[in-house]
């Protein structure tokens, strides 16, 4: 039966791949695309063995991907999208603006060289208080300790906070904390934990530092928005001042070390509260969700949905489109 089901999905993928494109160039409509990545790691970087699937690329994807957006739509910075379609420019039919969350050293590392080569334009989000720091961020680390064999002194701190089962996979044990927990309380989880260890889960700098980051922004390709100050999930239970500190704070810094505002935000986990929104609302041009889908002119410029791809759903060209097309 599952082998009937993915040859049934493969099927369907082929046909989307092939049909998507003519329905996207045949469309009048003006339309945006914004793409979400993460990470970019090659083949047996160390980080594999612990990182989600959902997080990362191959360079080999991604530059597989650049010719394929290349040749199918215009790639646009998003802000310049925003700022035309406010002010009522031409917009191009088919536009996309490529996109990277949480400023991923790699970003720097992998992606840079290959948008760099294409000359391909992209926003990267970043953590304005955890830059050039050896923050990790704590699906890493759970993610570290699960795969190191710490099950027996982990899961007992876990099932005192929430319900969990030793038979989840460490995916699934991410996804339970996100909904029970905040980044605050699965912070000091996972201290006493590595503090019962006897040892930190990593001493590696994963995040770029601000030397890597003006080299990037200097070749005019790569443009910087904030993902807030900490990575703080803005939901309902964030207080009016933190909201303050997150959205304007980062934007502050940014302003103070790169010259330049940014221009457009991003919410972590996509979590955001009425009153989060309204607040990008008053600061930025416009900002981007976890929602998945394309844009119009008269989409929500603050609520912009974007289309997550990474390695598992995008490492073939079929793949790829028909995801971009809303398949798999």
């Amino acid at each position: 039966m599952v082998s009937v089901k993915r040859a049934i999905k493969s099927l369907v993928q082929a046909v989307a791949s092939q049909v998507a494109p003519v329905g996207w160039r045949l469309r009048r409509s003006e339309r945006l695309l914004v793409l979400m990545y993460h990470r970019v790691l090659p083949a047996g970087h160390p980080d594999l063995e612990f990182e989600e699937p959902g997080m990362f690329v191959s360079p080999q994807t991604l530059q597989m991907h650049l010719s394929i957006l290349k040749r199918e739509f215009e790639l646009v910075h998003l802000d310049d999208w925003l700022s035309d379609s406010g002010s009522g420019k031409k917009l191009p039919r088919r536009a996309c603006a490529i996109t990277f969350d949480d400023g991923w050293r790699d970003n720097h590392q992998y992606a840079y060289p290959l948008l760099r080569a294409a000359g391909v334009p992209a926003t990267i989000y970043l953590v304005t208080d955890l830059i050039g720091t050896r923050y990790s961020f704590w699906p890493n680390r759970l993610s570290r300790l699960v795969r190191g064999g710490h099950e027996g002194i982990l899961m007992p701190l876990l099932r005192e906070r929430l319900s969990v089962d030793a038979r989840d996979s460490t995916d699934a044990l991410i996804a339970r904390c996100k909904a029970s927990c905040s980044d605050a309380e699965m912070n000091q989880l996972l201290d006493v934990a590595e503090r019962s260890i006897g040892t930190a889960a990593s001493t590696a700098r994963d995040l770029m530092d601000w030397e890597e980051i003006r080299e990037m922004a200097g070749s005019g390709l790569i443009r910087f928005g904030s993902h807030t100050r900490r990575h703080t999930r803005l939901r309902t239970d964030v207080p009016m001042d933190g909201l303050h500190d997150e959205i304007a704070g980062s934007q502050q810094l940014l302003a103070e070390s790169l010259g330049a505002a940014p221009r457009t935000f991003c919410y972590p986990n996509g979590d955001h509260s009425p009153q989060a929104v309204a607040m990008v609302r008053e600061r930025y041009l416009g900002a981007v969700t976890t929602q998945r889908g394309w844009n119009s002119p008269t989409s929500d410029r603050c609520l912009l949905q974007r289309v997550g791809v990474h390695e598992d759903v995008s490492s073939s060209a079929t793949q790829f489109v028909s995801r971009l097309a809303g398949i798999g």
